[in-house]
């Protein structure tokens, strides 16, 4: 865990020096806490997304929740496809409406004195939400809400950073001096 964590601050650190103007499109990979209303509890979220330009930007993450209760414990794994509309704020900051494709999982293992019992619910549904995120160099810090519909419904609040990278291959523009 401690590499993993080493990786993650070296990878965000390095990319500071990197070019702060990003040209579409863009790939971001990122990570994010997130807060399960119906679980009570926090968990995590890895995303990647894909911006074809500066207001559409879609694709998949995953989230993962554990809570221990009494009797056992309780296991929450959700998988979605998304998809931001993004209005420029100015300075930086964006807001977007979000929709998109839920997939979730629920296990509820009980340890019961010499057995363990484990009951499992799956459920598709439909996301929708919004957010906000400030973009810093490379760098998009965002926070949004989400609520899932389904049979697993479920309130989601989600504080976390992106990593923006450019997939453009226009040439940059550079002035050359010749001498004469």
């Amino acid at each position: 865990m401690q590499r993993f964590v080493f990786f993650i601050v070296v990878f965000i650190l390095s990319s500071f020096h990197l070019q702060a103007q990003v040209e579409p499109p863009t790939i971001m990979p990122g990570l994010s806490g997130v807060y399960s209303s119906e679980l009570e509890t926090l968990g995590w979220n890895a995303r990647l997304y894909y911006a074809t330009d500066h207001h559409f930007c879609f694709g998949p993450e995953v989230s993962f929740f554990k809570r221990d209760i009494e009797e056992g414990e309780i296991t929450f794994f959700e998988a979605n496809a998304n998809l931001h509309y993004i209005l420029d704020l100015g300075g930086g900051l964006g807001f977007y409406p979000l929709s998109g494709f839920n997939y979730s999982v629920e296990t509820e293992t009980e340890n019961i004195t010499s057995f363990q019992e484990e009951n499992v619910e799956r459920a598709f549904g439909l996301n929708v939400g919004a957010g906000f995120h400030y973009a810093k160099g490379r760098l998009l810090f965002f926070t949004e809400y989400k609520y899932v519909i389904s049979d697993l419904d479920d309130h989601f609040f989600t504080l976390g950073c992106l990593i923006n990278f450019s997939l453009s291959h226009k040439n940059k523009n550079t002035q050359h001096h010749q001498s004469k």
